[in-house]
């Protein structure tokens, strides 16, 4: 009760401040003054059962203010309507006459705080239930600046981590594998006995298995060839390296004319069809690998298809097969990215809409 009452006033002083309550109010007095006159003036004395009539319109400021005041504009302008009448009730009414207006206006200040009461329960309702849209709308929002932050901060470590695998390839290449081919060109020099040079042709094979191992782990780390020739030859090379490791049957389509695409695009579809070969070499015992490249007006589709074991995505453990990296890398160029696996057709595809790099453009 204390709570309804607290919440009552300050509604009640933003209604005085309210230039329509005023005016039903002045309505009201307009409204009394013309029942005091019309019974003064004893016009209704012939039509006695027409009594009523005028404390009736009061119905009409009554019912307005309760549904556009609510309770706090219901209650005050029913009471205003009562002291009006007061003066009529005890100077020119009598007996029953009396007693049915003074009922009249009982019904009045009812029947105003009913509709006044349902009203402010469904503004009540309403205001409710925008509250929850606005605190859903700001959750939602909140929510997208979560994903767009830690969209930015994957697209910043992805980024990092390219730089460093092309910085490691770098030293690599200039460095570690400079040392290597020195030194087997150093052992190539040296003179010695039949047996020694067996030894030493042992250690200079094993050198040079080294050298190669080492380039192309530079080349899978960043390869060259993806910033020197582009998308296709890179993907061919990928395809012609695990072919010649594993001896699996390797081939690369390509349909309709090539997009220009920007650096980041092909570096994330070389970075995807690299990650599903991957896991074809590791885990899927398969015969034959087919990498498709469907270039349509507007899209470009990805797709590395084998004929595995398969397996089930769904119960694929979290990080496994890197299916949660070639999600995250895909999302960075607002491609969709599937995959779907039965025994003797596994199929990761990646689909976007490529974006004309603005420096190719020029």
């Amino acid at each position: 009760m204390a709570h309804a009452t607290d919440s009552y006033w300050p509604r009640f002083e933003e209604r005085l401040r309210d230039r329509r309550f005023w005016m039903v109010q002045l309505v009201v007095l307009a409204i009394a003054i013309a029942h005091t006159t019309i019974e003064t003036a004893g016009a209704l004395e012939d039509v006695h059962d027409l009594y009523l009539i005028p404390v009736s319109i009061y119905f009409i400021p009554v019912l307005y203010a309760a549904l556009n005041f609510g309770f706090e504009g219901a209650l005050p302008t029913g009471l205003w309507c009562a002291l009006l009448t007061a003066p009529n009730i005890v100077l020119l009414h009598r007996g029953a006459g009396r007693i049915g207006v003074v009922m009249q206006l009982a019904f009045l200040v009812l029947l105003g705080s009913m509709v006044a009461i349902r009203v402010d329960k469904e503004r009540h309702a309403k205001d409710k239930e925008r509250r929850a849209k606005l605190a859903a709308e700001d959750a939602n929002r909140r929510l997208a600046e979560v994903q767009a932050s830690l969209k930015r901060y994957i697209g910043l470590a992805l980024r990092a981590q390219e730089e460093e695998r092309f910085r490691l390839s770098r030293e690599l290449h200039d460095e570690t594998v400079q040392e290597l081919v020195i030194a087997k060109a150093s052992l190539e020099s040296l003179p010695g006995s039949q047996g020694e040079r067996v030894r030493l042709e042992y250690v200079d094979d094993t050198l040079q298995r080294c050298i190669d191992g080492i380039r192309r782990f530079c080349e899978a780390l960043r390869p060259s060839m993806l910033d020197d020739l582009g998308l296709v030859p890179a993907l061919d090379w990928l395809l012609t390296d695990l072919a010649g490791r594993t001896g699996i049957r390797m081939a690369l389509e390509e349909q309709g004319e090539r997009p220009r695409l920007s650096p980041e695009q092909e570096l994330v579809i070389f970075r995807v069809a690299q990650e599903a070969l991957h896991n074809v070499e590791h885990h899927a015992q398969a015969s034959r690998v087919v990498v498709r490249l469907a270039h349509d007006p507007g899209r470009l589709c990805l797709e590395v298809v084998d004929d595995g074991c398969g397996f089930d995505p769904a119960n694929v453990r979290e990080g496994s097969l890197g299916l949660s990296g070639m999600q995250e890398r895909a999302s960075l160029i607002d491609a969709a990215f599937e995959i779907s696996s039965r025994p003797g057709a596994t199929r990761v595809r990646l689909n976007l809409s490529p974006a004309l790099d603005p420096a190719a453009a020029t």
